[in-house]
């Protein structure tokens, strides 16, 4: 019984860090989007570079390009603004735990869907560790 509420502590926390993230990407403030990866960010999260690959695809062609920059909160912060501009006005479509971690599908009012993996540290605090966002192609 006790590792049940523990287990149920733990995805009501990560359920919360998530919806959470939902809220603060539709802020304009970038001292809040700060705020909050200083708040809910694991420290190697914090410190690990941050990896993009933007893929786009139109009738003719594909192309992809693969990003990894030097590790600093400036390009976090780019990277969640592009969040933003492309979601801050999304809702929640589907907010669920799997194997210790959260899986997330937001949907903005042009109908563009992201699907968010979430990983969190095992112990408590339960902070983020990891953040996958994989958007529809529609977004250039």
């Amino acid at each position: 019984m006790v590792n049940a509420l523990a287990q149920d502590s733990k995805e009501t926390k990560m359920e919360a860090r998530a919806r959470e993230l939902h809220r603060v990407m539709g802020l304009s403030d970038k001292e809040q989007w700060k705020k909050f990866m200083k708040e809910n960010y694991t420290k190697s999260l914090l410190e690990r570079p941050v990896k993009s690959a933007v893929e786009t695809t139109d009738k003719e062609s594909s192309s992809s390009t693969k990003t990894s920059t030097a590790d600093n909160l400036e390009e976090k912060l780019k990277v969640f603004e592009r969040l933003h501009n492309n979601f801050k006005n999304s809702k929640i479509l589907s907010l669920k735990p799997v194997n210790g971690r959260i899986e997330m599908i937001i949907e903005n009012p042009s109908h563009v869907k992201a699907n968010f993996s979430i990983t969190f540290e095992n112990k408590q605090p339960y902070l983020i560790d990891g953040i996958r966002a994989e958007v529809d192609q529609q977004i250039k």
